[in-house]
């Protein structure tokens, strides 16, 4: 007769369950970081798309100072318009000198330039925050080639 102790298999089986599990949860715990990286990635992606979005709106601003400035200088001179006073009120006002525009140089501080300078200063804005733009837009690049990387790994980690 054998000498083998039966209770010797049922130990090596739940040992064996015991290591599956402690697996299992490892890929939990696996899953679970990855579906963090990816929602940290996702937030990332999202502020990126904010920030480009409130840069958007600045550049487009200044063009329309750009084209207002254009036209004014050119054809401003003597016309009557309608000056935006608050709330959706305005005012009929006259343009008399389109030489000088009174600019804002931050802190509630304004200064008056002579027209050419001001629409330089609005170009040279423009392209510094076109680069901004043109960064952001890179790393919203690389966030998005992250995520891409990680979705199947997840879905990979996750199916298990």
């Amino acid at each position: 007769m054998s000498s083998a102790n039966p209770s010797r298999p049922v130990e090596g089986v739940a040992e064996e369950k015991a290591q599956v599990g402690v697996e299992a949860k490892g890929g939990e715990e696996k899953v679970k970081l990855l579906q963090d990286e990816l929602r940290s990635l996702l937030a990332q992606i999202e502020y990126l798309r904010d920030q480009i979005e409130a840069v958007n709106t600045v550049i487009d601003d200044l063009y329309a100072s750009l084209e207002v400035l254009d036209y004014l200088t050119k054809e401003g001179k003597g016309k009557v318009v309608l000056v935006p006073i608050g709330a959706g009120n305005f005012i009929k006002a006259k343009i008399e000198d389109t030489n000088t525009v009174i600019t804002s140089v931050g802190g509630r501080l304004s200064l008056e330039v002579p027209s050419d300078e001001a629409k330089k200063a609005i170009e040279s804005r423009i392209a510094a925050l076109e680069q901004v733009r043109l960064t952001l837009l890179r790393k919203l690049e690389e966030l998005n080639r992250k995520v891409n990387e990680l979705l199947p790994r997840v879905r990979e980690e996750g199916g298990q």
